[in-house]
């Protein structure tokens, strides 16, 4: 192999973020850029289990525990792995909610942290012609999910990649630091460079089910919902009524996975050693506007936060299982298991996340990336990719659906029942 080839090397591929990179790696910016895409999950799964294109440059690895020790990740790596010299390009996609629900976001720090440190440190002995590595954090850099000091962090939008660091004790949780502090230690005296890329809450689908989404768990209630209670009907916001209207900038799968990929392949030099903020689009999009473009997905019409403030999308969803069965037999659905850990990450982010916390993206438009779709779209592009894996109905067959129901109430209004029903009630 020649050294102007590219080897990617992705940490978490079959999670959100990284499912999205490793399927855009194989095209942009050109279907060309790289030789190989090496995809790298802790659970196996084939290639057509993944959901990813069939392509030879790809190959999909697992069994890596990067919450082991460096000397077993580097074993573990080396005996699945072959060519690791190869990689050009790393981009570290992993996350780890281990301890979530005992609510030790301490644990969950010291987690995230140790894989990190061995993810950079496995890539930086293993891969020696690695030239950039990418470090996917959020917003949380900016506090704006450190509910227990809610009213002790002062959140000012456009946030910028500038603003100092959430201070101690406040900030402790945010594991972003910790990250970024290990790789600009390792890269120090490094030929291969390394930034930062933070999304805001992310936008996305992936094949397998992840409790990291809260557009799956939404799409399955609306389209159900929408079984229950027909074409037209209204659906009430589900969340708190500060949550309808704060403002944020959305960050979908694919523009981060882009963006990524932008940053280390085609301006790596200015990109080296910063942070980047990525959203949809710089245009700042509430609830109050996106809610009615997913209810107008599923032939709904979304209307505002009801007295109560959070809707218990779990219990209704529970209480409605035999429709849910009818609705998949119905439109010939893969049944999915929605696990408990999805309806808290959608409560969280409908009752939590209500402060306007929109990006400034001048520093990333001023490398060049441009790219940017309206506000709403990220959220239909990944409600066509559930529908496309058949856990809803297309729109197409809800628009069919629709016609079918039209056409048989209009040979009911014209059947000899429904005429005599007619005349008695006139």
């Amino acid at each position: 192999m020649t050294d102007g080839k590219k080897v990617a090397l992705v940490f978490g591929a079959s999670g959100i973020s990284g499912w999205a990179v490793t399927k855009n790696l194989l095209s942009y910016p050109t279907d060309t850029t790289f030789d190989r895409v090496i995809g790298l999950m802790y659970r196996q799964r084939t290639i057509a289990e993944s959901g990813l294109p069939q392509d030879p440059r790809l190959e999909l690895y697992s069994g890596v525990d990067l919450r082991t020790d460096l000397e077993t990740v580097k074993k573990q790596m080396q005996e699945r792995i072959p060519d690791l010299d190869q990689v050009t390009h790393v981009y570290y996609l992993a996350y780890s909610n281990a301890t979530a629900y005992t609510e030790n976001v301490m644990g969950i720090k010291d987690i995230n942290k140790g894989m990190t440190y061995n993810a950079v440190h496995a890539a930086d002995t293993l891969c020696s012609r690695l030239q950039f590595f990418v470090l996917q954090t959020g917003t949380n850099n900016y506090g704006v999910a450190v509910f227990q000091y809610m009213d002790k962090i002062e959140i000012n939008p456009p946030l910028r990649e500038d603003n100092p660091r959430i201070p101690s004790p406040y900030g402790d949780e945010i594991f972003y630091y910790d990250q970024v502090d290990l790789i600009k230690e390792a890269a120090e005296g490094k030929s291969w460079k390394w930034c930062e890329v933070r999304p805001d809450q992310i936008i996305g689908f992936v094949p397998n089910v992840s409790g990291m989404t809260f557009i799956e768990p939404l799409a399955l209630y609306l389209a159900l919902y929408r079984f229950v209670n027909g074409p037209g009907a209204s659906v009430t916001f589900p969340g708190t009524k500060t949550n309808f209207t704060y403002t944020f900038t959305d960050s979908s799968q694919d523009m981060i996975s882009k963006s990524e990929i932008y940053l280390s392949v085609v301006q790596p030099d200015q990109a080296n050693g910063e942070a980047f903020n990525i959203a949809d689009t710089d245009v700042p999009g509430p609830w109050t506007v996106k809610w009615p473009i997913l209810a107008e997905y599923f032939g709904l019409k979304g209307t505002g936060p009801g007295k109560r403030g959070w809707e218990n999308l779990e219990e209704w969803w529970t209480e409605h299982q035999d429709d849910y069965r009818r609705m998949c037999k119905t439109y010939s659905l893969e049944p999915r298991q929605v696990p408990p850990s999805s309806w808290i990450f959608l409560k969280t982010g409908f009752t939590l996340l209500d402060r306007n916390r929109e990006m400034c993206l001048d520093k990333i438009r001023g490398v060049g990336f441009k790219e940017e779709i309206p506000v709403g779209a990220g959220h239909i592009i990944a409600l066509e990719r559930i529908a496309e894996a058949k856990l809803i109905p297309s729109r197409h067959a809800l628009s069919t659906s629709l016609l079918l129901q039209s056409e048989s109430s209009k040979i009911m209004d014209k059947s000899p029942v429904m005429e005599m029903a007619s005349n008695v009630v006139h």
